[in-house]
């Protein structure tokens, strides 16, 4: 399935200047400087008094840059549906048998949604949250990519689903390239099934830093300790472990980590999106906001083994990045308080893939062709994605009232309620 997009998409100019904003540097430090961009990349940052000629000016007086943020970990085919299942489970094995009903509403319905249109809900899900780049550990399709998909989702590494069929796991990663990681849901679970499955890896392949083992709450501290020794890679991800599990790593184990990402997993076990997540990480686990920043941008991108500068903003960089309201405090300090509604403006390989509508009015017409409108929960987002189409086919499935992240999807403001009457006004 190829999806339209938008006529007379004009593609967004080959330079564009970034000015008035502070950019940020590092967690903790931002500064007043221009960001110019060249095609996709980040062609230099230059003093506020420079202006390079031949390039479209976005004046950001009054905003924050920070780098795209990297998500470690979803299943984007699954961002249609509600959280499933009643936890804590000793496994994600018993959670995967409760939950599976496909003759029941609501995952009757959701399996009507084609594949296609589930993917592109999930890349949206994940951009109207700030994400520039996306690890995907599931099915990946080209053909969605290949519509200039606004996430930039490697295809690169290897991945498998679990240790179900060491062979299946040995050959996926004899397939990946040496340059490569190699993802896999390990030891999701509390009891010692889970714990065996180290054990069943080592014996399969031989381990080595390209691993990158996703979950991994139910390590013990042998293995804990292999892990280090080997700097293998763990993608945290809390919110679905607390539902799913009860438990996920303590932070104390987190920090000791050099090889760390945090991940979302999907809405079947982790409500909300990216951005839900950090902020409860900040304020319920207490996760400093100078640790959060490393996990969803320089950290992220080493364990990914990403190659173009992906989680900060530097000369020759990938220019992906989003933009948000100044609250003058560090780039760390904000991002631990952002909510999708805060985002303003999301670039992604110098291309323009998400605008707020306030925004948007200041800007020449020329930037804003390729997005069409979207709205959630009332609230307005222009997004470089075939929104209409989205909305009208998903409709077909699950009728024209739908939910993304938790979130009512539509093409337009629901229309205003009416006033009560005289008399209901009496019984508040």
């Amino acid at each position: 399935m190829t999806l339209p997009m938008p006529r007379n998409a004009h593609a967004t100019p080959r330079e564009l200047v970034l000015s008035g904003a502070r950019i940020a540097r590092s967690s903790q430090i931002a500064e007043l400087l221009t960001v110019h961009l060249r095609g996709d990349r980040i062609e230099s940052l230059l003093s506020p008094q420079v202006r390079p000629i031949h390039a479209t000016e976005i004046d950001l007086s009054g905003h924050l840059v920070l780098p795209g943020l990297i998500n470690a970990h979803d299943h984007l085919d699954f961002s249609l549906y509600p959280q499933l299942g009643r936890g804590p489970y000793p496994s994600w094995r018993e959670w995967a048998e409760d939950i599976y009903r496909p003759h029941e509403s609501p995952v009757r319905e959701l399996q009507q949604v084609p594949s296609q249109l589930r993917f592109w809900w999930g890349g949206i899900r994940n951009l109207l949250a700030g994400v520039t780049t996306i690890s995907q550990h599931d099915r990946y399709l080209p053909e969605v990519i290949s519509c200039e998909f606004p996430i930039h989702v490697p295809a690169e590494y290897g991945w498998a689903h679990s240790m179900s069929d060491p062979q299946d796991v040995a050959r996926r990663l004899n397939a990946t390239p040496a340059d490569w990681p190699f993802l896999i849901h390990l030891a999701e679970g509390t009891n010692t099934a889970a714990s065996r499955e180290f054990d069943d890896l080592a014996g399969a392949v031989a381990l080595d830093s390209r691993m990158g083992l996703v979950h991994a709450v139910g390590l013990t501290p042998a293995q804990w300790q292999t892990v280090r020794r080997l700097n293998m890679g763990v993608v945290w991800c809390p919110v679905s472990n607390l539902f799913t599990l009860g438990q996920t790593l303590p932070l104390g184990q987190i920090k000791s980590l050099a090889n760390v990402a945090l991940g979302t997993d999907s809405p079947l076990t982790a409500a909300g999106d990216l951005l839900d997540h950090i902020r409860f990480l900040h304020e319920t686990l207490r996760v400093s906001p100078a640790l959060l920043y490393l996990l969803v941008t320089t950290r992220a991108a080493r364990l990914l083994h990403l190659k173009e500068g992906q989680g900060r903003l530097e000369p020759q960089s990938r220019a992906s990045l989003i933009v948000v309201r100044d609250r003058q405090t560090t780039p760390a300090n904000t991002l631990v308080r952002l909510a999708w509604t805060d985002i303003e403006l999301v670039i992604q390989s110098g291309r323009i893939v998400l605008l707020s509508p306030a925004l948007a009015a200041h800007l020449p017409p020329e930037l804003t062709f390729r997005l069409e409108s979207l709205w959630l929960d009332g609230v307005e987002r222009l997004i470089r994605a075939p929104a209409a189409h989205l909305v009208g086919q998903t409709s077909l499935a699950l009728g024209p009232s739908f939910r993304l992240a938790g979130r009512r999807v539509a093409l337009e403001p629901a229309p205003a309620s009416p006033p009560p009457r005289r008399e209901e006004l009496s019984l508040a």
